[in-house]
């Protein structure tokens, strides 16, 4: 009966402050959300500004200039439950700049190197959106597709070095994301948040939960009397 107390002792030692850990991390993630979706509201109705690269993320931003040749396809794009590619076109402004627009979600074909048709828009266009800056996943890597144009995730340096006509170009670090009512918006796909606060939330009283279940056990099992 020791061996057995002793073992969910060590147990408890172990897991419950690792449960409490996980727990205190989504209430941060909670309140990360939080903090994100009231700086989201605040900036949803100022006016667009013209670029910079100190924009924070999701500030209103208007541009002119036209439309490049170059197209990227971001690949695992997921829509309503279709797959697909995130599109991501070049374009110059005016002052001779460039910078990527986001033009939003176009569900893969069967094949997957057949990649949806994106035509060129011609002459000068008058743009509004908002910033998108992207955090890059550490556990996705950009790889060598057999079509250039396919990317695993947005990365401007990345693409710099696989398209040599980029690399001496004065390209925001941010995506352009055009604005749903654009007639030139495909399906718009990127949301300030992918979950909710209150999931979050969800998720820390299942691990604070835990936490209590196993203080609970040990207690129990050390009370009890030795039979």
């Amino acid at each position: 009966m020791k061996s057995f107390k002793l073992k969910i002792l060590i147990f408890a030692i172990i897991f419950a402050p690792l449960t409490f850990s996980l727990g205190i991390w989504q209430v941060n993630r909670a309140n990360e959300k939080i903090e994100i979706l009231e700086n989201y509201d605040k900036l949803l109705f100022s006016d667009p500004l013209v670029l910079d690269n100190d924009h924070k993320n999701w500030q209103p931003i208007k541009t002119s200039g036209k439309f490049e040749d170059l197209i990227i396809y971001e690949d695992n794009a997921i829509l309503e439950g279709k797959a697909g590619y995130k599109i991501y076109h070049l374009f110059k402004n005016l002052d001779n700049s460039y910078i990527f627009i986001h033009r939003g979600f176009l569900e893969r074909n069967r094949i997957k190197n057949n990649l949806p048709e994106v035509g060129v828009p011609e002459g000068i266009k008058n743009l509004e959106g908002k910033v998108l800056r992207r955090t890059n996943n550490s556990f996705i890597q950009n790889i060598q597709e057999s079509d250039s144009r396919i990317i695993q995730e947005f990365d401007l340096n990345y693409l710099k070095e696989r398209y040599s006509s980029l690399k001496n170009r004065d390209i925001y670090v941010y995506l352009f994301n055009l604005q749903e009512e654009d007639e030139m918006k495909f399906s718009s796909i990127e949301k300030p948040v992918n979950m909710s606060s209150s999931k979050h939330i969800g998720y820390a009283i299942q691990w604070f939960g835990l936490c209590l279940a196993l203080i609970i056990l040990t207690i129990y099992a050390y009370r009890k009397k030795d039979g």
